[in-house]
């Protein structure tokens, strides 16, 4: 059993004109007064219309773009409307092909580009680390959201807005569990339970961050108390999915520590939260099965294989172990050796089918065949001088 991920979360932002325009002002240096030299228009009248005083006609949105140096569509973000729309349908699609990744990388680095101002920059680079994360580009993802934090930082001072802060902070957080980057990890952390103290969806993964590196660190037992914590967050959110990932999570130790009740028990109640969503679901059920193979409940680990076989097959990585636990439940050896002669699976499955065919026929004192399946198990194991990893060599 594993600790699974929780979801990342993409967000587009277009910010509202007048603090666009301060934004850009800003940013190009400009200050009231000089700008309303430069554009012939009194400092008051500025002033009143930044501040939302004073209408703006569209002549005077036309005059401010040009002494910003950008055209009207620029500053409205009228430019990059089809690219945010289409980035945005990619972000929410289940079926991400490679030309698809291709395109939508290219105007997310393009939008990044383009940006001006503290909020279109922090955003387009939160999205542009969700494209290099979801790639498996980790450490270009952990660089963009390092620039992104920036912004997300200014414009929770300047104007008290957490939202990039809250994205750019869940992400970074993913990143250095990934990298195993606890010191800088141990900073962030401490700046997101402060400021995000009434935040439950962030105080739930700053808890899930704590419980990987309590396991990385081996303490288990504290790992478990931060899964519980984590879990006890997202109960407070309307979020089914990361309510059935984090009982998965809690399950995961309570197996570790060889409680298979609890962990059964907990893996039961993840599946009704994770029924829309087949991907959690599959894992869950591959994980329930483990914890009744554990308690010997052979007969409603069979009922669930069967049950959800359909869902499963789609997962050859979860399907082949199901497989294989369907070969203890049912006492049946051909299950696990159809796994160990596809090449459907992956290595590792095949050699996890070798090593229970082995345990299997040892059990049925034919040391012939067993023998034979632990040769088999060689071919798929990527692991030489084997002993040399056994306690006490």
């Amino acid at each position: 059993m594993s600790t699974s991920e929780h979801k990342m979360v993409s967000e587009m932002e277009n910010v509202n004109l007048l603090r666009r325009i301060i934004e850009i002002m800003y940013e190009k240096g400009e200050t009231i007064r000089g700008f309303s030299s430069r554009l012939h228009m009194s400092r008051e009248t500025l002033r009143l219309i930044l501040v939302a005083e004073r209408p703006v006609s569209p002549s005077e949105v036309e005059e401010i773009a040009n002494g910003l140096g950008v055209s009207v569509a620029r500053l409205k973000q009228m430019d990059t409307y089809k690219q945010q729309q289409e980035l945005e349908a990619f972000f929410n699609s289940d079926n991400r092909t490679k030309p698809m990744y291709i395109r939508n990388t290219a105007f997310a680095e393009e939008l990044v580009e383009m940006a001006l101002g503290s909020t279109e920059r922090g955003f387009s680079l939160n999205n542009l680390g969700r494209i290099y994360y979801s790639q498996g580009e980790y450490e270009k993802a952990y660089n963009v959201w390092t620039s992104a934090m920036d912004y997300a930082k200014k414009l929770n001072e300047q104007y008290k807005e957490k939202r990039l802060l809250h994205l750019v902070t869940a992400s970074l957080m993913l990143c250095y569990t990934i990298f195993k980057e606890y010191s800088s990890c141990h900073e962030l952390l401490q700046m997101v339970e402060t400021v995000f103290v009434d935040d439950a969806e962030t105080l739930a993964m700053a808890q899930y961050t704590r419980m990987i590196m309590q396991e990385d660190r081996g303490n288990i037992q504290k790992a478990m108390e931060h899964a519980y914590k984590s879990l006890e967050f997202f109960k407070q959110i309307d979020s089914n999915e990361q309510i059935a990932i984090a009982l998965l999570n809690a399950a995961h130790y309570e197996y570790i520590i060889r409680n298979y009740t609890e962990s059964a028990k907990l893996l039961s109640e993840a599946m009704h939260f994770a029924e829309s969503f087949e991907d959690t679901l599959a894992l869950i059920i591959k994980e329930y099965v483990k914890s009744l193979i554990q308690l010997k409940d052979y007969t409603t680990a069979i009922q669930l294989i069967e049950e959800y076989a359909s869902l499963t097959k789609q997962y050859p990585e979860y399907w082949g172990k199901l497989q294989i636990m369907y070969t203890v439940a049912k006492d049946d050896p051909s299950y696990a050796a159809s796994v160990s002669r596809s090449d459907e699976f992956s290595r590792s499955v095949r050699f996890y089918a070798c090593k229970c065919l082995m345990e299997f026929y040892f059990l049925k004192n034919d040391a012939e065949t067993a023998m034979s399946y632990y040769e088999r198990s060689r071919i798929f194991s990527n692991t030489k001088s084997e002993f040399m990893n056994e306690r006490g060599f």
